[in-house]
């Protein structure tokens, strides 16, 4: 990236640096400096700050993020109490309904997993924890993106814009803005195939207890098992339920 104005370049590569490993995985330096508009040795002495700060391990002439970011992540995640308490909920959800739940939060204007479990049907979609995706792709997203004040969907839409996922990915502003009403309407969001093709989900709002939302939290599962009364009434049913006592749960923690 390139420097912006009051921000510091050295620490933007650094960061670009970082960004890339966890794409490829392991890599060498060669590959590293091929992907970025710079010289070697500039490369390499990232790489080498980054190493000796212990976020990068080397093997050979080959580097990768080391689990230091594992530390941070996991104290990011439980800096938010209630966040704790939404993992048990999504246990519950995985468990009863046999497929994938997630509880997903809001940060710069992304998703970010904080919370998974899988049923034993469960369909795996590569969505880890600390994961972050399009928020306006996704059960979960629209739940939070209907809570959120105007301005501030707005604000989420003028930086990251509406990129298409699949081709019923929602991509028009006009589009989200009545989804979302209607999603304010129900109480719940429904995603048929926006995130991932062949995979439907539901989500719900989880109030923060102060007025604000906390996050969201969805079940998704494909197509053949996401239909007609199930799909359409039973999770939604069972959604409003867990959020409603969740809720509680956050107020008079």
């Amino acid at each position: 990236m390139a420097a912006q104005h009051g921000t510091i370049g050295a620490v933007e590569r650094s960061l670009d640096v970082v960004d890339h490993l966890q794409e490829v995985g392991w890599t060498d330096l060669a590959e590293i400096t091929a992907e970025f508009d710079c010289a070697k040795s500039t490369i390499h002495r990232h790489l080498e700050t980054l190493e000796r700060a212990e976020y990068v391990v080397r093997e050979g002439n080959e580097y990768a993020l080391s689990l230091k970011f594992l530390e941070h992540g996991e104290l990011a995640r439980v800096r938010e109490p209630a966040y704790e308490l939404a993992a048990t909920k999504v246990e519950e959800v995985a468990a009863e309904t046999n497929e994938r739940a997630q509880f997903i939060v809001e940060e710069h204007g992304r998703g970010v997993y904080v919370h998974r479990a899988t049923g034993e049907k469960a369909v795996d979609v590569n969505t880890h924890l600390g994961k972050r995706v399009p928020i306006h792709a996704s059960a979960a997203g629209h739940a939070i993106l209907s809570e959120l004040p105007e301005e501030q969907v707005d604000a989420i839409v003028e930086r990251h814009g509406l990129e298409p996922l699949t081709d019923r990915t929602i991509t028009d502003r006009t589009a989200l803005y009545e989804e979302l009403d209607r999603v304010r309407e129900r109480g719940y969001s429904i995603n048929d195939q926006g995130f991932v093709d062949g995979l439907r989900a539901v989500g719900v709002p989880i109030s923060d207890g102060d007025g604000g939302v906390l996050g969201g939290l969805s079940v998704a599962g494909p197509i053949n098992r996401f239909r007609n009364e199930r799909f359409e009434r039973e999770l939604p049913s069972l959604l409003l339920g867990v959020a409603n006592e969740l809720e509680l749960r956050i107020a008079y923690n």
